[in-house]
């Protein structure tokens, strides 16, 4: 199931640039709101096991889907910590929304989490947002306009070594034989972060050089990143290659693969005949 309608630009009262300053301003004001929550005993709990959320979480969405609800009036929405609606697949514009992503590292005082909005128009974002206060890092991206961290533009590397390259995951899942028929070069270098946005934002800016994560992620850990990443010059993708398409009636993308350009061959060498095995024990 998809849109019912395709969106109209013309009836509008709002331009992109008036959307663009609305998304920049709430997310950095929501930041500041999750700061004052973190490094605190706050109350938390698990929505489902090893699922943890916080009020932390619960008052960024509040803010979140108040500020942009109300601003703009006709606009869908979408968020980890609200209940769907399935109103959204009739909108042509939605705000797709993590208040925290990365929840279990905000926890935990660690760094690697971040408030993640993306607008989002006939299924593909048009405007996002990712910022990791503690970090102190501001990823924002329009279509056709490039991609910027603290208002400086980013790019994706141009490393095409598998080998040489940084690949942001589990260091462990990637040395097991049995998911990989094809192995992983043993000196590749990979390090974790709990946000899967933020992982891609960080491909984004060239920190590191892939991704891949082959468990099932939702539309708010990756909608904005997605945007992020593509108008940075990069890939983001499902792991058979699949263009990403938001706001379907489940939300939800089966496997992750975000890379700089020139090391995508390598990286599907390895995840389609690892999805392909995964298939056929299921089968």
């Amino acid at each position: 199931m998809t849109n019912t309608e395709a969106f109209d630009e013309t009836t509008c009262p709002w331009n992109l640039a008036d959307d663009a300053r609305l998304l920049r301003r709430v997310t950095e004001e929501a930041g500041r709101i999750a700061l004052s929550y973190f490094a605190r005993d706050i109350h938390q709990w698990d929505k489902s096991p090893d699922n943890p959320v916080s009020e932390a979480d619960l008052a960024v969405d509040e803010f979140l889907r108040t500020t942009l609800m109300q601003n703009r009036t006709g606009y869908g929405w979408l968020s980890e910590e609200t209940e769907d609606h399935s109103d959204r697949l009739r909108c042509g514009r939605l705000w797709i929304v993590d208040p925290i992503d990365g929840t279990r590292a905000f926890l935990s005082g660690g760094d690697d989490w971040g408030i993640s909005v993306a607008l989002v128009q006939e299924q593909k974002p048009i405007i996002a947002a990712f910022y990791a206060p503690v970090k102190n890092a501001f990823y924002f991206a329009e279509t056709g306009r490039g991609a910027t961290k603290n208002g400086l533009n980013i790019r994706v590397s141009d490393q095409s070594n598998l080998a040489a390259a940084r690949m942001m995951g589990d260091p462990s899942a990637f040395k097991s034989k049995k998911l990989w028929p094809t192995p992983w070069p043993e000196d590749m270098h990979t390090e974790q972060a709990n946000s899967i946005a933020l992982r891609i934002c960080q491909i984004a800016d060239g920190q590191f050089d892939c991704c891949v994560t082959l468990r099932p992620k939702n539309d708010w850990d990756v909608a904005a990143a997605d945007l992020i990443i593509s108008e940075a010059g990069g890939h983001l993708s499902t792991g058979t290659g699949r263009t990403l398409m938001f706001n379907r009636q489940t939300p939800l993308h089966d496997h992750i693969v975000a890379s700089c350009p020139a090391l995508l061959p390598s990286l599907m060498e390895r995840v389609e005949p690892a999805l392909a095995r995964w298939r056929n024990a299921a089968a």
